[in-house]
C-alpha cells in the first residue's frame, strides 16, 4: 500500500509481489535538447466530451468527494503547476538516504526512469483539452548523498550536495538511516513555489521540482508534490521496467490523485475497470487513470492567474 503527502506505510506481502516485477547533474538528462518552452504537438483535439461513458460517475465521484473535500489540487504545486512554472521541464534531486554506492551506469538509467515514468502520465495530456505541451522533459540536476564517494565514475559537470540532517522517522525506526541528506533550499521550488518573485540562484535550471527519494529499509511508497520515497532496494532493482509500480503510483500523488485505502475511500459503484491508485489493483497506469488525470486538469486549468494558456 502507498501513501500520500510524506506519511509512510509498511507493506507485508504486497511489496515482495512488486519488487518481483520486473542520474546526474547536467550531462545525465534523460533527453538532452534545449529547455526552451516546449509545445504540444498537433494531434487530434481531446475534450472531457470525449471521456468514455463507463467512467464518468465515479471520475465525477472521486473529484468531488475525495479532491475537492480533500483540498488535493489546491495547493500551487501539483505537477501540473511544476511543468508550467519549468516551461515544459522537470527537474529531480535523487535524494540518496543509503549508504550503498552508485554506477556512473545506474546514475544514467535512474534519469531514464524518472523520463520514463512521467511520460507514460503526462503523454496522455498531449491534445487534451488545451494542455500546451508535448514531451515534458525531465532532468536530473543533482544527487544528495552524505559521503560524496559514493558517487562513483562522477562526471566533471555531475552535481553532488553532501548536507545532512537528522531524519526524525529514525528516531522510532532505528533500520532507517539517521543522516538525511538535502539540497540547497534555495534551489528547491517546494521552498519558494508560494514567492511569484523568487529567483534561483543561477537561473531556472538549476532549481529542482522535486526529490526522487531512496531510503534504505523504507516500506512502500510515499509521494506528494515534493517527490516519491521507497527503498533505494527497489529503484535498483527496478529500474529498468518499463513501469515502476511505486514511483508511477506516487507520481499519480503529484498530480493530485488520491489513494483507495478503504471502501468509503472508493466510489459507490466502484471502478469500470482497474487503476494504479489503489495499490494492488493494477500494476500499469490505467485508462481510467487516464482520464482522472485528464478530469483533473478540466477542473483546475481556468483557476484564475494558475497556468498560462
Amino acid at each position: 500500500m502507498f501513501k500520500m503527502r510524506g506519511i509512510r506505510t509498511l507493506f507485508t506481502s504486497m511489496i515482495a509481489a512488486i519488487l518481483l516485477l520486473t542520474t546526474t547533474g547536467a550531462s545525465l538528462s534523460a533527453n538532452a535538447g534545449d529547455r526552451s518552452e516546449n509545445t504540444s504537438p498537433s494531434v487530434a483535439a481531446l475534450t472531457p466530451a470525449d471521456m468514455p461513458s463507463a467512467y464518468r460517475s465515479s471520475i465525477e465521484w472521486v473529484w468531488n468527494n475525495r479532491m475537492v473535500r480533500e483540498g488535493s489540487t489546491v495547493r500551487r504545486n501539483l505537477i501540473f503547476d511544476q511543468i508550467f512554472a519549468g516551461k515544459g521541464t522537470i527537474n529531480y534531486v535523487v535524494r540518496w538516504q543509503s549508504d550503498k554506492a552508485v554506477t556512473l551506469q545506474q546514475r544514467r538509467d535512474i534519469a531514464a526512469m524518472l523520463q520514463r515514468q512521467m511520460d507514460n502520465w503526462t503523454k496522455h495530456l498531449q491534445g487534451y483539452d488545451g494542455w500546451p505541451y508535448g514531451q515534458i522533459q525531465v532532468k536530473v540536476v543533482g544527487w544528495a548523498v552524505t559521503n560524496a564517494n559514493q558517487i562513483l565514475n562522477k562526471q566533471p559537470n555531475e552535481i553532488v550536495y553532501t548536507d545532512y540532517i537528522i531524519d526524525d522517522l529514525s528516531k522510532t525506526d532505528p533500520r532507517i538511516p539517521a543522516k538525511l541528506p538535502v539540497a540547497p533550499s534555495a534551489l528547491s521550488r517546494f521552498d519558494h513555489f508560494n514567492d511569484p518573485n523568487y529567483q534561483y540562484p543561477g537561473g531556472l535550471d538549476k532549481r529542482f521540482d522535486m526529490y526522487l527519494w531512496g531510503t534504505t529499509n523504507f516500506g512502500g511508497g510515499a509521494g506528494g508534490d515534493w517527490g516519491q520515497r521507497m527503498s533505494e532496494d527497489y529503484i535498483l532493482s527496478t529500474v529498468n521496467s518499463s513501469t515502476n509500480v511505486i514511483v508511477s503510483h506516487e507520481i499519480g500523488h503529484g498530480f493530485g490523485l488520491p489513494d483507495f485505502y478503504q471502501p468509503q475511500d472508493r466510489p459507490p459503484g466502484g471502478f469500470p475497470v482497474p487503476t494504479i491508485m489503489w495499490a494492488g489493483n493494477s500494476q500499469v497506469i490505467t485508462d481510467w487513470d487516464i482520464w482522472m488525470l485528464r478530469y483533473t486538469w478540466s477542473q483546475i486549468k481556468n483557476e484564475p492567474s494558475r497556468f498560462r494558456l
